[in-house]
C-alpha cells in the first residue's frame, strides 16, 4: 500500500513540478526571488505566491482513510526557506486557511489546517539557520521531514477518534515523508537555480563592463571634444553585441561604429531633449533607411553622459529589433554611462584643478614687487663705477631670479633648484641691505624630494621684508632641512621682530586676495592640494625674538 502512494503522490509531484518550472521561468517571481535583501511588501508579495503555492499543493491531492494525501508543505516550506520566519508564516495561514474551508478531508482537516501554518513558521527559522549554507537542498529535505512529522503529530492530538488517526498516520506517515521531502529538496534546487543564474548574470554584466570600461577610458582622458572619441565608440563595439554605437555632444554626433553612415541616421530631437533634460535613459524602436538595405528597425538605447551631473552628451546603442535588446543589453549599457560619466567628472576636476594651480602661480608671479626690480637695479648702478664684478653678479643673479619667477612650467622641482632660486633672491637683498642682513644655509645636496615651484621664496621673502628689516640692527634668516624617516622636513627661521597673534591669523587663515597673507595662504594650499592636510605650512612665532615657518616634503623614491 505504500509504495502505491508513494506512485501516486509522485505523479501529483510532476504537476506540480510543472507548476514551479513555468513559475520560475517568469521574470517577476525570478527577480522577486532572487532579491538578496527584501522589503515588507516584497515579503507579503512572497507569502501570497507561496502561499497559492500551497493551496495548488492541496488541490492536487487525493483523498485516503478520510483524509488528503498532499504536497501543500512544498509550496509552504520553500516560502519559508527562501523569505524567512515572516514569509513562512503567512504562507502558511494563507495555505493553512484554505485547507481548513474545503470539504474534501475532513478527518484531518483542522489538524493540517493548524500545522500547516506552524510548518511555514518551522521552515522560516530554518530559513534563517540555513541562510549563509552551502547545500540547502539537503535542509530544505530535513525541513520536509519535520513538517511531516509535525503534521502527523497534528493528526493524532487533533483528529478524533484516536483510533483511527494513528491507523492514518501509520499508514501514510512514511510515503509523505518521501515524497514531500525529495520534493521538497528539488524544488529549492530550481529557486537556487535562479539565484546562480541570476549571479552569473551579473558577473558577466560587470566583467564586460569592466573590460569595456578598462579600454575606453584612456580615451575619455580629454572629454568629449577630444579626437579619441572615436575610438571610445569603436571598442563598445568591438567588446559588445551592438550594432551601431554612437556619442553625441551637445546635440552634434561626435562618433559613430557600425553599420551605415553616420550621416545617414537622424535622431528625433524629441528624444534627445528628453534625455538631456531628465537625464535618464530611454528606449525607444527607429527604423534606419541605410544604402543598399531597406528600412530596418532598430531597438535604441539613448543614456545620458554627464560631468558634474549635467549631461553633456549622450551614448547611443542600436540593436536590430530582429535580435532584441535584452536585460543584459541594457544594464551593460547602464554601467557603461555611468563609468563613462565618472571619468568625464574626475577629467573636469583635474583640468580645474590645473586651471587653479596656474592661477594661483600667476597670482604668485603678479606679487613679485616691482620696487624690488627698481631697487635692485638702482643698487646695480650704483655698484657699476666701484665694483663691476659684484655688480655684474648682481645681473647674473637678478636675471636668473626672474627667469624663473616668471617661466614657471613645471608642476615639481627638486629642492636643490627651489634653494636656487631663493640664493638668487637673497644674494640682491644682501647686496642692498649689506651687514643688515645674513643668511644661512644648512640644506643637504643629498636630500631627494619634489615641491612646487616658488614654495621657499616667499616664506624667505616673509622673513627679510617683516622679520629682519624692521629691526634695527638687523639679523640671521636660516634655511635648514633634514631628513626624517620617509619626509624632508624645511625651516625657515629668522630672529626678527616676530608676529603678533592677530597678524598670525591672518596670516595663515586671511582672505587670500589681500595683504601679506598671499604668499603664504597660496604657499600652504598647494602643499595640502597636492600632498594631503598634514603638509601644509606651521609657522610658530614670539614677539622680539623671532619666526620659525616649517613644512614637511614626501621624500622622492626616484
Amino acid at each position: 500500500m505504500e509504495l502505491d502512494l508513494i506512485t501516486l503522490l509522485g505523479n501529483k509531484l510532476g504537476i506540480l513540478f510543472i507548476f514551479a518550472f513555468v513559475l520560475s521561468r517568469l521574470k517577476p517571481f525570478r527577480s522577486l526571488v532572487a532579491k538578496k535583501n527584501i522589503n515588507l511588501s516584497d515579503k507579503i508579495l512572497l507569502s501570497i505566491v507561496f502561499g497559492i503555492f500551497g493551496i495548488v499543493g492541496t488541490y492536487f491531492s487525493f483523498e485516503y482513510y478520510g483524509g488528503l494525501i498532499n504536497t501543500r508543505i512544498i509550496g509552504v516550506a520553500t516560502g519559508g526557506l527562501i523569505g524567512g520566519p515572516f514569509v513562512g508564516l503567512l504562507s502558511g495561514v494563507i495555505a493553512g486557511v484554505h485547507r481548513g474551508l474545503i470539504k474534501s478531508g475532513e478527518f484531518t482537516g483542522l489538524a493540517c489546517a493548524v500545522s500547516t501554518i506552524f510548518e511555514g513558521l518551522m521552515a522560516g527559522v530554518m530559513g534563517v539557520f540555513i541562510r549563509n549554507r552551502n547545500n540547502k537542498w539537503v535542509y530544505a529535505a530535513l525541513t520536509g521531514t519535520i513538517a511531516e512529522l509535525m503534521r502527523k503529530v497534528s493528526v493524532l492530538l487533533i483528529s478524533k477518534p484516536f483510533e483511527k488517526a494513528l491507523e492514518f498516520v501509520s499508514n501514510v506517515w512514511l510515503p509523505m515523508i518521501i515524497i514531500n521531502s525529495v520534493g521538497l529538496a528539488l524544488l529549492f534546487m530550481i529557486i537556487e537555480n535562479i539565484f546562480k543564474e541570476q549571479e552569473k548574470m551579473i558577473a558577466y554584466q560587470s566583467n564586460l563592463t569592466l573590460k569595456t570600461v578598462d579600454k575606453a577610458l584612456p580615451f575619455l582622458k580629454n572629454g568629449l571634444c577630444s579626437d579619441n572619441v572615436k575610438k571610445v565608440s569603436e571598442v563598445i563595439y568591438e567588446m559588445t553585441e551592438f550594432d551601431i554605437v554612437r556619442i553625441m555632444e551637445s546635440g552634434v554626433l561626435v562618433a559613430h561604429t557600425g553599420f551605415g553612415i553616420k550621416d545617414e541616421i537622424k535622431e528625433e530631437l524629441t528624444n534627445i531633449a528628453y534625455v538631456t533634460e531628465s537625464g535618464k535613459p530611454l528606449v525607444v524602436d527607429v527604423y534606419i533607411d541605410i544604402k543598399n538595405e531597406k528600412k530596418t528597425p532598430y531597438t535604441l538605447l539613448m543614456l545620458p553622459l554627464k560631468e558634474n551631473g549635467k549631461v553633456i552628451g549622450i551614448l547611443e546603442l542600436y540593436k536590430k529589433l530582429s535580435r532584441s535588446m535584452s536585460s543584459v543589453d541594457l544594464e551593460i549599457g547602464n554601467g557603461l554611462a555611468k563609468l563613462f560619466s565618472t571619468q568625464l567628472t574626475l577629467t573636469k576636476l583635474e583640468n580645474d584643478s590645473k586651471l587653479l594651480e596656474q592661477s594661483e602661480l600667476k597670482i604668485l608671479q603678479a606679487q613679485i614687487n616691482p620696487h624690488f626690480l627698481f631697487n635692485s637695479l638702482t643698487v646695480i648702478g650704483s655698484l657699476c663705477r666701484i665694483d663691476v664684478e659684484k655688480s655684474r653678479n648682481l645681473i647674473i643673479h637678478l636675471s636668473d631670479f626672474y627667469r624663473r619667477s616668471l617661466n614657471l612650467r613645471k608642476d615639481m622641482v627638486d629642492l636643490q633648484t627651489e634653494i636656487n632660486h631663493v640664493k638668487s633672491y637673497v644674494y640682491i637683498e644682501m647686496a642692498r641691505f649689506e651687514e643688515k642682513l645674513k643668511v644661512i644655509y644648512d640644506v643637504p645636496e643629498n636630500l631627494n624630494c619634489f615641491l612646487p615651484p616658488l614654495t621657499l621664496q616667499p616664506i624667505v621673502e616673509n622673513a627679510i621684508k617683516h622679520g629682519i628689516l624692521p629691526k634695527k640692527n638687523g639679523g640671521i634668516v636660516k634655511v635648514f632641512g633634514h631628513k626624517n624617516s620617509n619626509v624632508v622636513n624645511l625651516e625657515i627661521s629668522d630672529d626678527g621682530v616676530g608676529i603678533d597673534k592677530n597678524k598670525l591669523d591672518d596670516l595663515l587663515y586671511g582672505d587670500l586676495n589681500t595683504g601679506d597673507s598671499v604668499g603664504f595662504k597660496n604657499v600652504d594650499m598647494r602643499l595640502k592640494g597636492i600632498f594631503g592636510e598634514e603638509y601644509g605650512l606651521q609657522v610658530f612665532s614670539e614677539k622680539d625674538k623671532g619666526t620659525t615657518v616649517s613644512l614637511s616634503i614626501p621624500v622622492a623614491e626616484e
